[in-house]
């Protein structure tokens, strides 16, 4: 399993978004045993993009799952 299949893209929008984010990544972690995770910022001129990457696949698809799930959630769908 090669690095892309883990890894997680996210585009954060805002200064809002980005405090969310942070507080749900906490979160997601604190309930799943504190999987191995590293998180890359990479400066976009479209907002801020983050590389989520987690160690194992499932617990990373677990992750964009819900984080989809909360961003929704946030703007009201």
């Amino acid at each position: 399993m090669n690095a892309a299949d883990i890894a997680v893209e996210i585009c954060i929008a805002s200064a809002e978004e980005a405090l969310r984010f942070s507080g749900f990544v906490q979160a997601f972690l604190s309930r799943n045993g504190f999987p191995f995770v590293m998180i890359h910022n990479a400066p976009d001129l479209s907002g801020e993009r983050r590389k989520v990457v987690f160690e194992d696949a499932g617990i990373g698809r677990k992750f964009a799952r819900e984080w989809r799930m909360d961003r929704l959630a946030a703007c009201g769908g």
